[in-house]
């Protein structure tokens, strides 16, 4: 199981793995290999998932619910006429950090890695170019020295996400990819970043550029980004519909400093759970 810590209580737990089984069998046996390419196709997650959208999906809600003691008093609504509608379920509230503080923009499992000499930087033993993942080469260089925020969902997390900061959108991009899962196991395997399907958009904030991109994963085909000229900090930016999904967040060198629980154990490899909005760092002046 994946080590968390958790910022709340101050400790260590192991995540409860979502369809753990078949994901090994997929990625770590040889048949399994050879489907790789059918079921990380994004065709497979729309014909995977088309019972989520009906109500025959109700039951699925309720074996959730019990299995990560979920609270839907938070939430605005709670009834749901399918899993689908469950899994993009809005909270009633929730309060963001002062505009000192480096936002927390979705809740989730939460690394910081540094961004080295040419836009580089290493995840899971895969060795990654931020250039890669924009397809922009001019951009990444922008953010050499600086900081990288991954924030991984996990099936249970909320699914709804923040804007970093706020500003002018300087430039909006979606680059269309595979749908591998975002899990130790994939990522230990595959440049999953770097092949799955993902949007972007570069804000002029008052720290400099910042680039802020959604992932796509395994049965989450759709990243639902608001329209929109400009970014309001704390505001919400969008959604993911099924699955788990990851969140980057890149910050130019010297912009921010990222708080020491939050560093410590990411330098270890063990993430941190973030809830959405709370502070993770303070803006440098």
């Amino acid at each position: 199981m994946t080590k968390i810590y958790q910022r709340q209580t101050k400790k260590i737990s192991e995540s409860i793995e979502y369809q753990e089984g078949w994901l090994r069998k997929l990625y770590q046996t040889k048949w399994g290999k050879k489907l790789l390419p059918l079921v990380t196709a994004n065709i497979f997650s729309t014909v995977w998932t088309w019972k989520d959208y009906t109500p025959f999906s109700q039951k699925k809600i309720t074996e959730f619910l019990e299995t990560y003691q979920l609270d839907l008093t938070q939430y605005e609504k709670e009834s749901y006429r399918t899993f689908a509608e469950f899994f993009i379920r809005k909270k009633k509230k929730y309060v963001v950090a002062s505009a000192k503080k480096v936002l927390a923009v979705a809740e989730g499992k939460l690394l910081i890695l540094p961004i080295q000499k040419n836009s580089e930087f290493s995840i899971k033993n895969q060795h990654y170019r931020l250039a890669e993942l924009v397809e922009d080469a001019q951009l990444a260089q922008q953010f050499e020295g600086g900081t990288l925020c991954i924030y991984r969902l996990a099936v249970e997390d909320y699914h709804r996400y923040l804007n970093c900061e706020t500003g002018i959108i300087l430039k909006e991009r979606t680059i269309r990819g595979r749908l591998h899962t975002i899990r130790e196991i994939a990522q230990q395997q595959v440049k999953v970043f770097k092949e799955n399907k993902r949007s972007y958009c570069v804000i002029e904030s008052e720290v400099g550029p910042v680039l802020q991109m959604e992932i796509g994963a395994l049965l989450v085909g759709k990243i639902h980004n608001f329209v929109a000229d400009a970014c309001i900090r704390g505001e919400e930016k969008g959604y993911f519909q099924l699955g788990g999904s990851t969140i980057l967040v890149a910050y130019p060198k010297g912009a921010i400093c990222i708080d020491a629980d939050i560093q410590t154990y990411s330098q270890q490899g063990i993430e941190t759970q973030v809830r959405i909005g709370e502070g993770i760092g303070v803006k440098n002046d």
